[in-house]
């Protein structure tokens, strides 16, 4: 029994010392992992450095550009109320022409409908008369023959 004994604790001594390597081979291999993963991390910072510059200058640059988009806006609204403003003042001097040219057309209008309608009465009438001479002065000429 004692043989048994003897021969279980070297048994055992042996699986402690196979897992006590296998615990150190894993030992080292989450160690290499590690490393590997540290340099990864250090590799991003480095990145995350050379990159923070350039975002805070491209955030810059975005920032002045709103407010620069911001001023042309304003600018745009303001010539805009302007514009309106000159809108509805050639309207309202459009209006006014309009009303004057109808007041100078109410008031010229019927005197020089009238004149023309004495001309073209003045006409027909001289032209009556002369056919009227025309023809008498041919009855008087074929009357004296």
């Amino acid at each position: 029994m004692e043989d048994t004994v003897l021969i279980l604790q070297i048994v055992i001594n042996v699986i402690i010392i196979i897992l006590f390597i296998t615990i150190i081979v894993l030992m080292l291999k989450i160690s290499r992992i590690f490393k590997h993963i540290s340099t990864k991390m250090d590799s991003i910072a480095l990145d995350s450095k050379e990159i923070k510059p350039k975002i805070i200058s491209a955030f810059d640059k975005i920032g002045m550009l709103a407010e620069n988009v911001n001023k042309a806006t304003e600018k745009v609204n303001e010539n805009i109320d302007v514009l309106g403003t000159v809108v509805e003042r050639v309207k309202d001097t459009a209006e006014s022409v309009i009303e004057f040219e109808q007041k100078i057309q109410n008031a010229i209008e019927p005197p020089v409908m009238d004149t023309v309608n004495t001309i073209t009465a003045v006409s027909v009438g001289i032209k009556t008369f002369f056919d009227s001479w025309k023809r008498s002065k041919k009855r008087n000429g074929l009357m004296e023959d």
